[in-house]
């Protein structure tokens, strides 16, 4: 869980989260002649991913590079069942099934997949949905790269509310008080939980909470991408 301080920031998990001492994990599989890589940005509302992806992205071979962010795959879904039932939420993994069969296949011919979620610890339905990622390069030595997204938490307050979420998804939070009380609650997937042998997944965590050039870059270091 997140601690707060007594001004309200986190202070359990982000100096640790600095990337001087962020820690990395990687399981190791033979090398493969494919170039491809997966790379998921995964934090909580307001940590900026699906800007920082972008900007990546456009560093990255336009003609091999494809980013999908979380939310074209759960704004439909919202659209025809809102309620967050399980028959919503098996929608979600049946429009999620073929989009991620193609993703793999991409990963195999040599494409950098970029992504972005938002996936906490002891959440059963989250657990699954991260197998889901996993099972995009499982078995084939393609790496995925399982970046942490840590912030300040008056940062993304602010984030939160900020004017240029009204032009995003809908699903979007909004509401910096559901987010602290998000954050109180719930702390970001350990994905060394599921490490095992059929994957090679690379972790890491990425502090967010300054410019987006500098996470961008940090980004794209951590990827080992020039």
């Amino acid at each position: 869980m997140l601690r707060q301080s007594s001004n309200g920031s986190n202070v359990s998990d982000i100096t640790a989260a600095r990337l001087g001492a962020s820690p990395v994990t990687e399981i190791e599989l033979p090398q493969v002649a494919s170039s491809g890589k997966v790379v998921v940005l995964n934090g909580f509302p307001g940590s900026g991913k699906l800007t920082i992806l972008k900007e990546a992205k456009a560093l990255l071979p336009v003609d091999r590079t494809c980013l999908l962010d979380n939310h074209l795959l759960i704004d439909p879904v919202v659209a025809v069942l809102p309620d967050r039932s399980d028959e919503h939420h098996e929608l979600r993994r049946m429009v999620r099934a073929p989009i991620f069969k193609k993703l793999r296949e991409h990963a195999q011919k040599g494409h950098i997949i970029l992504m972005t979620t938002c996936l906490a610890e002891d959440n059963e339905r989250d657990r699954a949905f991260f197998e889901e990622h996993l099972d995009i390069v499982r078995g084939t030595g393609i790496p995925i790269f399982w970046i942490s997204a840590q912030c300040d938490q008056k940062i993304l307050e602010q984030r939160v509310e900020s004017p240029e979420r009204d032009h995003g998804a809908k699903t979007k939070l909004k509401d910096r008080i559901i987010l602290r009380d998000l954050l109180q609650k719930q702390s970001l997937i350990d994905p060394s939980k599921s490490a095992d042998g059929s994957t090679r997944l690379v972790s890491n965590t990425l502090d967010v909470s300054g410019p987006v050039g500098q996470s961008v870059s940090r980004l794209i270091s951590m990827i080992n991408f020039p």
